[in-house]
């Protein structure tokens, strides 16, 4: 395997000025891997478990956690994290953290991964068999003041619920593990500029959300991919026995088991609110307070400090929504105006990557919450659109003219050429958009509200168009 060749050459490699110890622990690692007779099908637990035992736990020895017992379970009585942890020197830190080697995480990545080339049973015995080996050297990595062990904590996070997932397995939630992990995470939401370099922060915060997400996808693995269903059908029924002139007070019916797989219905409802409770808090407490507190000194997308950050931010929001489901629709008070106001702004398109970004959200709201954005908002979402289509086209004029100036120029002419091109690939997503909202809508509305609009402004044409910009 390539990544075997890739792990031994690791091992092979001694940094400068090792401690002994290490360089040990290197070697047994090496002479592990590297042994045939250890990497069969029959074997290759065994041999992870020696690798975790032998020199993960060894590594990491001297790095207690506080919301762990010394056998990697959860603690009932959470100690508190020790004065200073955070305001060692890096002679301190390398004496009370040995783990922080060249090797270290490469190893774990190389285990997690080695879970996967296991048949599906005996994955799921050996994962749950070693879980409370994995789980310190990750939460301690999270937990860790240096962004690029932090990120590399949270990859491995992922890593670890995505082997989970394959093999269905509720350790988490037997555990109680996965609040532990939820807790490291969101103390790590507001690493952000000016107190967090930007570098840092985009480190950290691109493997920091699609690690929660795996965590709640394996934490709630029990309900699948029918948690949202459930959660759609549930309130489809509550509304339709309202608009029949049925009691409004009256709950429907929970899901019955036919919805939820094994789960008893009390189960699932409980097990869908917590669910959702986690998604709220990324969504809330995560990527919404870190885009306001980007664009703190006003509501467009243009003020932001950081563009890579927002928009890296607004690319978490599509998984997000998707997974809340119809519940999301009571968020859309909050975050659609601020999506309009950056669409409107005519400077957002200094950054095509944010525009796209802003208008996959949208797409995705107007897929999961179709039914409240005929009632209330498609007002507002092609009050954005249009908005946007103007700017493009006046954008586009504008990158003409200055084409025809810099003909002579050949850089200048490429920039123009490039610019276009992105401003084009930002029409022809407005125009997808338009087309959602079209089937969204009914037939006689739709028809009346684009033709009061391109009556209005005739450059609108080419929005409502069926041909390409």
């Amino acid at each position: 395997m390539d990544e075997d060749e890739n792990i031994l050459t690791i091992l092979s490699t001694p940094s400068a000025d090792e401690p002994s110890q290490t360089t040990r622990l290197r070697g047994q690692a090496r002479d592990l891997i590297s042994n045939p007779r250890g990497s069969s099908v029959e074997t290759l637990p065994n041999t992870l478990l020696d690798l975790l035992v032998q020199v993960i736990k060894t590594l990491f020895t001297n790095t207690k956690h506080p919301s762990l017992t010394s056998t990697g379970r959860k603690a009932l009585v959470p100690q508190p994290a020790p004065l200073g942890t955070h305001f060692h020197s890096p002679l301190e830190d390398e004496a009370l953290k040995p783990w922080k080697t060249t090797f270290t995480v490469p190893l774990l990545r190389y285990i997690l991964t080695s879970y996967t080339f296991l048949p599906p049973g005996e994955r799921k015995i050996a994962i749950e068999a070693h879980f409370h080996l994995l789980v310190p050297p990750i939460l301690n990595m999270i937990d860790d003041a240096d962004c690029t062990y932090k990120a590399s904590g949270c990859n491995l996070l992922r890593r670890l619920c995505e082997v989970l997932i394959s093999v269905q397995s509720e350790i988490l939630k037997r555990t109680g593990l996965a609040e532990v992990f939820v807790d490291a995470l969101k103390a790590n939401f507001m690493l952000l500029p000016t107190l967090t370099p930007e570098e840092d922060s985009l480190s950290v915060l691109s493997q920091l959300y699609p690690a929660y997400l795996a965590l709640v996808d394996a934490r709630f693995v029990a309900l699948g991919g029918l948690s949202s269903n459930v959660a759609t059908n549930h309130q489809t029924r509550l509304q339709a026995k309202n608009e029949i002139g049925g009691n409004t007070t009256e709950q429907a019916a929970p899901p019955s088991k036919t919805n939820t797989g094994s789960l008893k219905p009390s189960h699932s409802s409980d097990e869908l609110l917590a669910r959702q409770s986690q998604l709220t808090a990324l969504f809330r407490h995560g990527v919404l307070a870190s885009l306001f507190h980007l664009s703190s000194s006003t509501q467009s997308f243009s003020s932001t400090i950081s563009v890579p950050l927002t928009t890296l931010l607004l690319a978490q929001l599509p998984p997000i929504l998707s997974r809340m489901g119809i519940t999301s629709a009571k968020h859309l008070q909050t975050f659609l105006p601020l999506l309009r106001v950056g669409l409107m702004d005519p400077f957002t398109l200094a950054a095509p990557p944010l525009v796209l970004a802003v208008l996959a959200v949208l797409e995705t709201v107007i897929h999961v919450c179709a039914r409240r954005v005929r009632e209330k908002w498609f007002a507002e979402i092609l009050r954005g659109v249009v908005a946007c289509w103007c700017n493009c086209v006046d954008e586009l004029e504008s990158l003409s003219s200055s084409e025809d100036k810099d003909v002579n120029r050949r850089e200048e002419t490429r920039l123009v050429m490039r610019n276009v091109k992105a401003v084009v690939s930002v029409m022809q997503r407005l125009k997808s958009i338009v087309g959602s909202l079209g089937d969204v809508m009914g037939k006689e509305e739709w028809e009346d509200v684009k033709s009061r609009l391109v009556n209005e402004e005739e450059e609108l044409k080419g929005l409502f168009e069926d041909d390409d910009p």
